[in-house]
């Protein structure tokens, strides 16, 4: 049997497990607050911490090229201004992004949501932020 090049295989994911532990004993799952190609996307509280986070929830098969490198990217990124990304779980061959919680969502979903576009002042808040 052949595998796709892209796709994360048991055999590939030793590399992005940070916790051989229970996420759903570590979590509880509040809300779920998206959905997209590769997974859902919940609301969630750390247990021990009472942090909340945001937990990316994906299969394991399929074409993840990009899930791959979102994970290696946020894995290396240490910023106050991007995402922080605080490990990965396999639970029933999905695997399991945890991630801060941003309570006002991405810039993408604000601007479907409110189908406004943004000028060029407000371009320009959010690229210096990031920068």
């Amino acid at each position: 049997m052949s595998r796709k090049k892209d796709s994360i295989s048991l055999l590939d994911l030793p590399d992005f497990i940070t916790s051989q532990k229970d996420p759903k004993k570590e979590f509880d799952i509040l809300e779920l607050i998206g959905e997209g190609a590769y997974g859902s996307v919940y609301k969630a509280l750390h247990k021990a911490s009472g942090l909340i986070v945001a937990i990316k929830i994906l299969p394991t098969s399929g074409d993840t090229k990009s899930i791959k490198h979102e994970i290696s990217i946020l894995r290396d990124c240490r910023s106050p201004y991007i995402v922080s990304y605080y490990g990965s779980y396999l639970k029933d061959s999905k695997l399991w992004l945890v991630m801060e919680y941003c309570a006002a969502g991405a810039i993408n979903d604000l601007i479907q949501i409110t189908k406004l576009k943004l000028e060029e002042f407000q371009i320009s808040a959010v690229l210096e932020s990031t920068l």
